[in-house]
This record gives C-alpha cells, sequence and structure tokens, in this order.
C-alpha cells in the first residue's frame, strides 16, 4: 500500500528549525568581503532522517554613509571544517542611494539538501560586495528548516 512502510506504518514526515545566533559587520570596502560565519548544530530526533533541508539567509543592510550602494551577495555554506559552498549569489540585490541611515533587507531562500544530509554542525556565512568602499553595517542571520522523516 502506498506511505507505508515494510512494517505497515505510515511514514511522516514534518519540519524541524534551527537558528543561528545575528552576526553584525560592519563592510567598508568595494572587494568581496565575507560576514562573520555562523554555525548551526543539528541534531535529530531517534529514527529521523533528513529528506530536505532549506535555508533561510536574513540580510539586513545599513547605509552608513551619504553615498548610493549597489550590493552583490553570495550566500555560502560549509560542513563543519569543510570547504565552502554557494548556494545563492546575485549581483546588485540590495541597493539604497545617497542617505545615510538607509536600511533595507532580503531572505535569501536556498535549498542546501545537498549539503545538510545528517546530523552535524554546518557553517554559514555571506561574501558582500559593495560598489562603494563606504561603511554598510550588515546584521545576518540563518535558520535551517529541515524536512525529517520517521
Amino acid at each position: 500500500m502506498p506511505g507505508l512502510s515494510s512494517a505497515g506504518m505510515a511514514k511522516i514526515d514534518t519540519e524541524i528549525g534551527f537558528p543561528s545566533t545575528e552576526a553584525l559587520d560592519d563592510i567598508n570596502v568595494a572587494v568581496a568581503t565575507d560576514t562573520t560565519e555562523k554555525t548551526i548544530t543539528v541534531s535529530l530526533p531517534p529514527g529521523a532522517a533528513i529528506v530536505r533541508a532549506t535555508l533561510l539567509a536574513y540580510i539586513t543592510a545599513m547605509n552608513n554613509f551619504s553615498v548610493a550602494q549597489k550590493i552583490d551577495v553570495d550566500v555560502k555554506g560549509r560542513v563543519s571544517g569543510g570547504s565552502f559552498s554557494t548556494f545563492f549569489s546575485l549581483d546588485d540585490i540590495i541597493g539604497f542611494g545617497a542617505v545615510d541611515g538607509a536600511t533595507t533587507g532580503i531572505v535569501a531562500i536556498s535549498d542546501v539538501s545537498a549539503l545538510v544530509t545528517v546530523a552535524g554542525t554546518y557553517g554559514f556565512k555571506c561574501t558582500i560586495t559593495q560598489s562603494s568602499a563606504n561603511s554598510v553595517r550588515y546584521t545576518t542571520q540563518y535558520v535551517l528548516i529541515l524536512t525529517v522523516r520517521f
């Protein structure tokens, strides 16, 4: 019968969220610069298997100078201690006019199922490239949403 395990029991999918703490960064160069890496430790209930992993990257930018900015954002992840892979990349995704204190933000949503496959610790960061070498303050936070099956 479809949807039943070999023991005759229905499989159940549910979602579990794992948030990081916030990172605060002040970037004032016009070259690719990484924000502070934040880690998320995934623990799973007994008998649970990861079906899908989605990363929500909350990125808020505040212009700290009266100069217009266009900002490229790459969201990257890795298994603890491993190499980073890029899961989201868009040029000029954030922008604001020449207003000191102008603030905007985005939520970058990425499928990270290829990265997050088992319980463990995962690191996430953004690589920011600004159009101007003037101060922009960034707040980043990550939430990992796992669909798990029992």
